[in-house]
């Protein structure tokens, strides 16, 4: 009988935890990027329309001052035909926009009240007695 007392060579391998094992399978375990993969697609989305919606900004404005309407286009411009005669010797405008008018000629004067739109209101002749 012959025995070998020789110690045998064996590779073991020691047990590890499931989380310090690069080897070791996980299923019930995700990635962060797996797990907040839903978040991800969201913020995705809201970016996309953000951009969408400051794109049409942009281009409403470009377009707009490109050909939009000019500032001076809104002013008015009235003529108001005094007699040949006469001269304006004081102005005064009201709150509401109306033009108070004196107006003095050979004959005495007159008190003109012109409303917002350029239109004589109101004439009143202040005449001077013999």
């Amino acid at each position: 009988m012959s025995q070998n007392n020789s110690a045998k060579t064996v590779t073991t391998k020691a047990p590890q935890r499931p989380d310090i094992d690069p080897f070791a399978e996980r299923d019930s375990a995700l990635s962060p990027v797996e797990r907040h993969l839903g978040l991800i697609k969201a913020m995705v989305i809201i970016m996309a329309v953000l951009i969408f919606a400051a794109l049409a900004v942009i281009i409403v404005t470009i377009y707009s001052r490109l050909f939009g309407v000019d500032a001076t286009q809104n002013v008015q411009a009235h003529e108001l035909m005094i007699p040949f005669d006469s001269q304006v010797t004081a102005a005064s405008l009201s709150e509401k926009g109306y033009l108070l008018l004196l107006l003095e000629d050979a004959t005495g004067q007159q008190l003109w009240q012109v409303d917002p739109a350029g239109k004589v209101q109101r004439k009143t002749r202040v005449v001077r007695s013999p």
